[in-house]
Parts: C-alpha cells; sequence; structure tokens
C-alpha cells in the first residue's frame, strides 16, 4: 500500500532570511536604462539634446516602426574625436561634467554621461563621426556600453569611415532584450506621433537649427523647417498659418530682476484662437524641455477669464534663469526641474502673460456661413433635413442638464418681485407697511406707536455736497435703483492705509482657490433645504452642492467691506434710535452680565462711552454714524439691495464696543470689517429681542404676529435667491472651503447607479 508523503514547501516560500548579493553589473545598466529611455521619443529628446549640444545647425531624423526597429539621427555638429570613442557608450563617461559644484552654472543639456550608456544597454548601437580637423570619419559599434565588432572575428576598434563633418548615431532593435517593455507600446504609429511631438517642440525652440523628421524609406518628411528661422514661423510650418495669426508674442521681460533675475518670452494664444479647443503647451526653463505642473495650472486658471468653458490654451513659454538658483538632477530623464522662489517665479509668469492678453482681447471674432442670393435656408427640404439631422450629435442623457445660469426659466418669464411689493390692494405698498413688507411698530424705538424705524439709502457724494441734513435719498422699498442684487458696479476704493493695503492682499491670496471660484462664479441657485441651518442648494455644471450661505456671506461680506473701505454708502433709520437704549437690549440679554456680578447699566455706559468717543473714525471709514446726541443715525451699505436683520443691531453695536482692539490700526479695521460681516450675514435669529416701545399687544389682530413672522422670513429669501447669490458670482476671491461646501449628487453618477437598478 502506498503511503502519501508530506508536500514539500513551494520553492518562492523561502525556509529562512535569503543573503544580500550585490546586484551583477549588466543587471544594473538594464535597471538604470529602463529610468531613461522610457519609450523611443525619450531616446530621441536624449539624441537631439545631444546634437543641440554640439552646435549642430542640421538635424535630421529617420525613423522605423516607432523608433522600435530603427532611430538613426545626423547633425553637422562638431563631431567626436578618435581617442574618445572607447568612453562614448560608458556609463558616467562625459565632456560636460568634471565636478558636481559645475551644476550650478550647468549650461547645457546633458551632463549625467548616461544617455547613451542607456541607450547601448537595450539596442544596438552605430555611431560614424567626424570633426573639422580629422581628415576622414570613424565608424564603431557598441553594446551594453562598450566597443564591440562590427562582424564576428573582426576587431572592437573604430574604422575609417568616409563622412561628413557631424556624427550619425543609429539605434537598431529597441528594448529587444526588455520584452516587457517592448510589448507594452499599443502600435508604432502611436509612438512615431509622440516623436513628432518631441521634434516639434525642439523645432520651434530652436528656429535656427534645421529639422528634418521622417520614416525610414520615405521620401516626404513629416517635419520640415529652414535654418535660421523664427519660432512663429516654425509654429506656422509644423500647426497651422492661422494658430500663428492668432498667437500673442510675450516679449523678453525681466521677471522681478530684485528677486528672481530671470526672463521670459514666448507666444502665447487670444481668445479668437481656433486651438483653444485641443490647446497645446511646451516650457522651456534654460532651453530644457521640462513639465511644471504648477506654471501649467496657474496659466490655465487665467485664460478661464478669457476663453470659454473647455478650452484650453496654446502656449509656448520659453524662461531663462541663473543656473544657480535650478536644480536639474532631480529625475533620470531631466524632465523635471525645481528651482528657488517657485511661487515667487509662478506669479511673475503669470502677470507677463496677463500684461500681454489683458489689452489684445478688447473683442472677439467669429466667422459665420452666409448664404447665396436665391439660395433655401439651412433645413428646408425633408432629405437634407433628415440627413442633417441624422449627423447630428446628440448629447448623452446623462449630461442634458441646464448648466447655463442665464438661460430663460418659465420664473424668469416674470421679472422678480420684492415681497413688499405686493399688498392687499394688489399694487404698491400694504397700508400701515415699510418698503420691506414688514410693520413699522415692531421696529418701534421710541416711546410713541407712530416712531417707526425706516432705512433710506444714502449716497455718501450727495451728502457731502448738500451737508448733513440733505440726502440724496431712495427708499428701500421701492423697486427701481435701489434693488436687482447690486447691479451697478463695485468699484474698489482707492486706499494708502498699509493695513488696508495687507488686508486686501492677504484676502487675494488666501482666495486663489481655483475650484471654489469655478464654483461660485458660474454657478445656478437651486433653492434654500433649511432656513435655520442656513443651507442651500446650488447646481455647477452636472453637479449639486449643499452649501452653507451664512459662512459663505461672512467671507463674501468681508471682503466687499473690505472693498469699499471709506467709500461705502450708507442706509439711514429714520427716526435714529438711541444708542444707549439698542446697548440695553443687548446687554440685558446676556446671561454672563449678571453672572458676572456686573450691573447692566455700568456695562452699557462703558460701551456707550467707547463708540462714541470712535465715532468719528468709524463713520469717516464705515459709514456708521453716530450724532453728537447718542443716536444711531445711518448704517453702512455694503451691498446695494441688501438690507441686514435690524434684530440683530444690538448685538453688533455691543460686540464692537467688546471684541474691537481699538489701539492696533490693523487689527482695528479688520476686526469692524468682520463683525459687518457677522452683522449682514443672514442668519437665522437664535431670541426675539423684548419690545421697547409702548405697543400693547392686545391691540393687534389675532394673527398679525404670525403674518409678520411670515412676511419677513420671505423677505430674507428673497434677498438671499435674488440679492445675495447674484452677487457671489463677482467680487469675491474664494478661498478654499470644506464643510461649508459639500457635493450632494453628480448625475453622470446617478445614471450609472439607475441603470445598475
Amino acid at each position: 500500500m502506498d503511503v502519501d508523503e508530506p508536500a514539500e514547501p513551494a520553492a518562492f516560500e523561502p525556509k529562512g532570511p535569503r543573503p544580500i548579493l550585490k546586484l551583477h553589473q549588466d543587471v544594473v545598466n538594464r535597471i538604470a536604462a529602463s529610468e531613461i529611455v522610457l519609450r523611443p521619443a525619450a531616446a530621441i529628446k536624449e539624441l537631439l539634446e545631444n546634437s543641440l549640444d554640439a552646435g549642430s545647425t542640421s538635424i535630421k531624423l529617420s525613423i522605423k516602426e516607432g523608433g522600435l526597429k530603427l532611430i538613426q539621427i545626423t547633425d553637422n555638429g562638431h563631431g567626436i574625436n578618435r581617442a574618445d570613442l572607447p568612453l562614448l557608450c560608458e556609463r558616467y563617461a562625459t565632456s560636460k561634467l568634471r565636478e558636481f559644484k559645475d551644476l550650478s552654472s550647468m549650461r547645457t543639456y546633458g551632463f549625467r554621461g548616461e544617455a547613451l550608456a542607456s541607450i547601448s544597454y537595450c539596442s544596438h548601437v552605430e555611431v560614424v563621426t567626424k570633426t573639422r580637423e580629422d581628415g576622414c570619419g570613424w565608424k564603431a559599434h557598441y553594446s551594453d556600453g562598450a566597443l564591440v565588432p562590427a562582424k564576428a572575428g573582426a576587431g572592437a576598434e573604430p574604422r575609417p569611415a568616409a563622412a561628413n563633418d557631424g556624427t550619425i548615431i543609429s539605434a537598431e532593435d529597441l528594448f529587444y532584450n526588455v520584452p516587457m517593455r517592448k510589448r507594452s507600446f499599443k502600435s508604432a504609429s502611436e509612438e512615431y506621433n509622440k516623436i513628432l511631438d518631441v521634434v516639434t517642440k525642439y523645432a520651434i525652440h530652436n528656429p535656427h537649427c534645421a529639422w528634418v523628421c521622417k520614416k525610414a524609406g520615405s521620401n516626404m518628411p513629416d517635419i520640415s523647417t529652414p535654418v535660421d528661422s523664427t519660432a512663429r514661423a516654425n509654429i506656422s510650418l509644423l500647426y497651422t498659418p492661422s494658430l500663428a495669426n492668432e498667437l500673442l508674442e510675450v516679449p523678453l521681460t525681466t521677471l522681478k530682476p530684485e528677486m528672481l533675475d530671470a526672463k521670459c518670452r514666448g507666444w502665447v494664444s487670444n481668445a479668437n484662437s481656433s486651438w483653444a479647443r485641443k490647446g497645446g503647451w511646451m516650457l522651456f526653463i534654460n532651453n530644457r524641455l521640462v513639465e511644471s505642473p504648477k506654471i501649467k495650472k496657474a496659466i490655465d486658471s487665467m485664460y478661464t477669464a478669457y476663453l470659454a468653458k473647455g478650452s484650453n490654451p496654446w502656449v509656448y513659454l520659453s524662461l531663462e534663469m541663473d543656473p544657480a538658483k535650478i536644480d536639474v538632477n532631480v529625475s533620470p530623464s531631466k524632465a523635471e526641474v525645481h528651482f528657488l522662489n517657485e511661487d515667487e517665479m509662478i506669479q511673475a509668469v503669470v502677470s507677463a502673460v496677463h500684461d500681454v492678453l489683458k489689452g489684445a482681447n478688447t473683442s472677439r471674432s467669429f466667422t459665420v456661413q452666409t448664404l447665396l442670393p436665391g439660395a433655401s435656408e439651412p433645413g428646408a427640404g425633408a432629405s437634407g433635413g433628415s440627413a442633417r439631422s441624422k449627423s447630428r450629435r446628440k448629447a448623452a442623457p446623462n449630461y442634458k442638464v441646464r448648466t447655463d445660469m442665464a438661460v430663460r426659466t418659465l420664473d424668469g418669464m416674470l421679472a422678480p418681485q420684492h415681497p413688499g411689493q405686493v399688498g392687499e390692494k394688489g399694487t404698491g405698498e400694504s397700508e400701515g407697511e415699510d418698503g420691506h413688507g414688514r410693520k413699522g411698530k415692531r421696529r418701534a424705538m421710541g416711546e410713541r406707536p407712530e416712531d417707526a424705524l425706516e432705512l433710506e439709502e444714502t449716497d455718501r457724494e450727495d451728502e457731502r455736497e448738500e451737508g448733513g441734513g440733505a440726502y440724496g435719498v431712495v427708499l428701500a422699498g421701492e423697486r427701481g435703483k435701489a434693488s436687482g442684487g447690486g447691479s451697478g458696479e463695485i468699484q474698489e476704493s482707492m486706499c494708502e492705509f498699509t493695513s488696508i493695503t495687507e488686508l486686501r492682499r492677504t484676502a487675494r491670496k488666501r482666495g486663489s482657490t481655483v475650484e471654489m471660484t469655478e464654483i461660485m462664479s458660474k454657478h445656478a441657485f437651486v433653492g434654500v433645504v433649511d432656513r435655520d441651518l442656513s443651507l442651500c442648494l446650488i447646481q455647477n455644471g452636472t453637479k449639486l452642492y449643499l452649501v452653507n450661505h451664512a459662512s459663505l456671506a461672512d467671507e463674501h461680506f468681508y471682503q466687499l467691506a473690505l472693498r469699499q473701505f471709506g467709500t461705502m454708502h450708507r442706509l439711514r433709520l429714520d427716526p435714529a434710535p438711541s444708542l444707549r437704549d439698542l446697548l440695553w437690549l443687548a446687554v440685558d440679554d446676556e446671561e454672563g452680565v449678571r453672572a458676572c456680578g456686573l450691573k447692566v447699566d455700568d456695562v452699557v455706559n462703558r460701551l456707550y462711552d467707547t463708540l462714541m468717543d470712535k465715532r468719528e473714525m468709524i463713520d469717516e471709514y464705515f459709514s456708521l454714524r453716530l450724532t453728537e446726541a447718542g443716536a444711531v443715525d445711518s448704517l453702512p451699505m455694503v451691498l446695494r439691495g441688501y438690507t441686514p436683520n435690524m434684530d440683530r443691531l444690538p448685538d453688533f453695536l455691543m460686540r464692537l464696543g467688546v471684541e474691537i482692539d481699538w489701539e492696533d490700526e490693523k487689527a482695528c479695521f479688520q476686526g469692524i470689517l468682520k463683525e459687518l460681516a457677522y452683522f449682514y450675514s443672514p442668519r437665522p435669529v437664535e431670541k426675539d429681542p423684548p419690545d421697547v416701545g409702548v405697543v400693547d399687544a392686545e391691540e393687534e389682530e389675532a394673527g398679525e404676529g404670525e403674518e409678520e413672522t411670515t412676511r419677513e422670513a420671505e423677505h430674507a429669501l428673497w434677498q438671499i435667491q435674488h440679492v445675495l447669490f447674484p452677487s457671489f458670482r463677482r467680487y469675491t476671491a474664494w478661498p478654499a472651503m470644506g464643510k461649508e461646501v459639500v457635493q450632494v449628487a453628480n448625475l453622470p453618477d446617478l445614471f450609472r447607479i439607475f441603470e445598475r437598478c
């Protein structure tokens, strides 16, 4: 009877720790070659950079099967000395670097001595070269970094050959010994297109050199440029003349010489470019083709103000800087570089491009097809119409959404009415109500029922011209000029205060979030979800966002007030309520005052004295006027057509007296601006302030209080939708928002869920 023997452990399961062995040099070289020569286009880049370092004025490339079968590059440079040929393909042998410190003054493309060595480790290399001093050329063959004989049994030493001045390098059977890498390429045509892309970029940047690139055996080159050309002429040849005509030149500009000492030049597309849909990007730093995602992202963000959504700019930029301020030894492929003062450099480059664009895109031109006399209108005829309808591509259903907030809707056919406009009589205002649909009596601050508080918008210029007693008044309840969501342009005030300049600079720098700016500048308002929690829904493209509009309004009103520092219009209070009474309302509601053993009157007197002592300053810079008699005559009007919740006025004045650092100028201005933004922000009132006026509740009708509350809620919602959110699209540099803006749905994702169901 056979007995099964225990199975042996798998071969890949070690019985103990494996010993550490030093890799063979051939394995090391092959691994290094795979890092540098990623694909045929990478080998082409290394070879043509060597040709440019050799001072060539003519470079010709012949490619077979996308470079996998043959890469041949011919130049007319200074050639290679016969004595240097044995070291030509040896790793870390170079004529461009002697010591590590030479990297700080590197002006050549190559410096490591790895390119030809790596190519020789994954292909068969043949070199034919001749210097101007030699009487003949020399031919050599290389494999694995060393000279090899051309035929079996022959010598490996270079042999004389007929040649012109310059060098011819041929690399055959690329990746013949790396089968996995060779199988990873999709097609030869795709690799050839990548080669053409690399050669095109270098041809544009080096127009002094003649370039030819073609497939082996073909008489018609795919790239051909003359010697001593120009960048724009080569762009016209290699792309299209129409693109070249639409480009704007970025002249040689010195970028912040006191800090960067760098220069920038190039060509960029304007707003009319027909290449805007596909775009194009090439960046050279010290003549080296590199990738810089940060610079590209900054340029694309700047172009959003000029191009339609979904379009991309065509940009060619060349930067020249001190080699000591740039690190080229970052990656084996040398496609990435690091340099000092990166943020300042990016800002300076964007400014240079923006200066070119801002004066050149004042108008746009469009090409239209005109009809010849007697021709039928497009779509006439059954056959023609059906053919066109079949050829017209329809949008996928998961992208059929309204993405333009300006598109007309059913509600848009009726002018948005202010809730206070429609009264019981159907026109004008309801009897006994102010312009905001609210009873004046509830806001009474005096001792008589008729002492109602009215809001009026006042222009500061009219006030200066006509004196303190005369106002250019527009009632807030009258639609006309006072409403419409702030249709007038809000200009930034001229201010020489260093503190205000720093605050504005900080707001712009903090608010450079591209994603948030894109969402808010092109959003469409959907509706209020929860007024108590200050939540709304907005749409941007196919995405739906839940936003906390109170938090957004804090930032928005802060920047609006900062923008209008010293020039804000006024909201006049008529009659002017007593400052002392308002402070008493706020302090009396604070539970901590009595808990600390303080008297309400003492706290009110201290706050009153503080505000009255600073009344000239807050009147001059913030349009908050306190009369000598201690009355609140006017409030700042931060956004035309928008009035804050007056129930929060006492708390606003109290916080001005408590929270502001009056000794430090910058902290003082910033604190007042933040408190003003918090006051204007549409937050729900947590508690109703007690009535001060002599208004007997028994005299009110049974349901009048509830109706008034409903009207106030409608007024607040109307302001949020028709005034606040439209103003969010302008003026504010939005910082990154976390929990304040949350994506709750995306239409394509929802369609995928429905399809699974």
